[in-house]
């Protein structure tokens, strides 16, 4: 369940702020009026669709209930986001926000999503991007920006976002009418490499690439324009975060088939190929079905022997992966010939929005097209298009083989940080005696380790306030449990980050023993976090 944010005196803030009033007033142009209609008029047009489409009294009424806390999350979320441009790029970094019409429709469909999501209403992602007319590649645009700003969202709900994020870079930007191919056309009509786009930290050997020609650090040789093309930031992320992903899954695949790294890195290569140099073959599927394909085609090619139909058995057994990927792809169609072609990808589809179990929805029609499974997708289309560069990497050949295309580290994100309220700058995260930098000094409390005084220091620096610009207070937890070992032998202690339930009784247990030490004239005042 979501937890409605909380203004400064500990009530929902069901409009506009003071503070946000007298950003929007010192705006060259007031943006409240434009900002209130946008925002009333989508949500009556969601309201107005579950009235034709729904009629369960009781789900209209939490419909207008989730309407409500939307309001509140939009808010208190653009609030945030102001502040966070306004302390980056000064006060004229802030129109970039308010008057971009397109960024404010996905912000309020987002703020949406993430209540109908808490009250399990069947409208969320991606039908809600149907009702409002939004394409995908726009919506995961917001996405990040949210759940940096968005204090007091549930921890399940980052969940949630990063399944919808999946979706997104997976299958469902490449469609043949996504606003992703405007930014592909602007960038020389090629998704960029991985180098280019992830930080040389986030390889696995970035060692490896620094005699490749205009890419080594410390020399004054300048990059040629073949490895620094245009492109657009959003266009950068994207690739970072597709590579990212596609990385994760390749290694989880050689895993399971028992490939060999170097076996790997010439696959990696081949599949960052077919994104970089045959973006076509990505129009309207599925960035798996290119991936099992690059498997495929470079194990025959170094005659290694891994049948197709069990390459496909090892991904169908994972968990994240749907059947229809195998059995329903593209294999020929008009809109499929000429993913670049100009087209009004302004992202207002009036057709259905493709899911993973649809990854290719978007064509002219049934006549047109012509589909089938992934062999027969390899056999006609993709072998046909990738095996004059995969025969580089034949043993026999003679050749120079391609270089190795650097690969995404395995990158452990941090444990992201609970904040407790919106009006108090507190946070609570796991503490990990094996992964977390050592302890700094500060206003930090850890439970079972800190001393009582700490808490009271803390306590007090609340009542009288601080300054915005003072250190964030974080209140970690302790990993070791007194529980007994469980299957997954002594790390069964650790408190993790997703099992909330348990970090959040352990809470509620030491803001019960502290009460009771006040009770028993033992002072130790502490503000109660918002558990729920």
């Amino acid at each position: 369940m979501t937890t409605v944010p909380q203004g400064n005196m500990g009530k929902p803030r069901l409009g506009l702020s003071d503070g946000l009033m007298a950003v929007f007033r010192a705006c060259s142009r007031d943006p409240t009026e434009a900002i209130k209609t946008r925002l009333s008029g989508m949500l009556n047009v969601f309201l107005q669709h579950l009235k034709d489409n729904e009629g369960n009294e009781k789900t209209k009424e939490l419909a207008e209930k989730c309407c409500r806390e939307a309001v509140i999350w939009y808010y208190r979320i653009l609030e945030n986001l102001v502040c966070h441009e306004r302390n980056r790029q000064g006060v004229g970094g802030i129109s970039g926000i308010l008057e971009n019409h397109l960024f404010q429709r996905c912000l309020v469909a987002c703020c949406l999503e993430i209540t109908v999501t808490s009250k399990h209403l069947p409208y969320g992602f991606p039908v809600l991007l149907q009702i409002f007319k939004l394409a995908p590649y726009h919506f995961w645009k917001v996405i990040e920006p949210v759940l940096r700003d968005g204090a007091g969202l549930h921890p399940s709900l980052f969940s949630h976002f990063a399944q919808v994020e999946q979706r997104v870079l997976e299958s469902m930007a490449w469609t043949s009418d996504s606003p992703l191919w405007e930014e592909i056309r602007a960038n020389e009509g090629h998704l960029p490499t991985c180098q280019q786009v992830t930080p040389p930290a986030h390889l696995e050997d970035p060692i490896r690439t620094d005699s490749q020609p205009g890419l080594s650090a410390g020399t004054d040789q300048q990059p040629s324009a073949v490895n620094t093309p245009e492109r657009s930031s959003s266009l950068q992320l994207f690739a970072r975060k597709v590579y990212m992903l596609m990385g994760k899954r390749l290694r989880e695949l050689c895993s399971m088939l028992d490939i060999s790294d170097e076996l790997r890195l010439k696959i990696w290569t081949c599949f960052e190929h077919s994104l970089v140099h045959c973006i076509h073959l990505t129009i309207d599927r599925h960035l798996d079905q290119l991936l099992m394909c690059a498997i495929y085609i470079i194990a025959r090619i170094t005659r290694v022997d891994i049948p197709f139909k069990h390459i496909m058995k090892c991904y169908k057994s994972q968990p994240h992966t749907s059947n229809i990927v195998c059995k329903n792809t593209l294999i020929s169609g008009r809109v499929a010939e000429n993913p670049l072609i100009e087209r009004n990808n302004n992202g207002d589809h009036s057709s259905a929005i493709p899911t993973p179990d649809t990854p290719s929805a978007h064509y002219p029609g049934p006549s047109q097209e012509e589909r089938g499974n992934l062999i027969v997708f390899y056999n006609q289309v993709y072998s046909t298009k990738m095996k004059h560069f995969a025969k580089q990497f034949v043993p026999t050949s003679g050749g120079d083989t391609p270089p190795l295309s650097p690969y995404p580290r395995l990158w452990k994100a941090s444990p992201r940080s609970y904040r407790l309220s919106s009006s108090h700058s507190i946070f609570i995260s796991p503490f990990n005696t094996e992964t977390s930098p050592p302890r700094t000094p500060g206003l930090c409390y850890y439970f079972n380790s800190s001393p009582s005084e700490r808490l009271r220091e803390i306590n007090n620096m609340i009542k009288t306030g601080w300054s915005p610009n003072r250190r964030r207070y974080a209140m970690s937890l302790d990993t070791e449990d007194e529980g007994a070992e469980g299957e997954d032998g002594p790390s069964a202690k650790r408190l993790r980050l997703d099992d909330q339930s348990a970090w959040q009784r352990r809470l509620r247990t030491v803001v019960n023993d502290r009460a009771t030490n006040r009770n028993q004239g033992q002072t130790c005042p502490v503000a109660k976090p918002n558990l729920h």
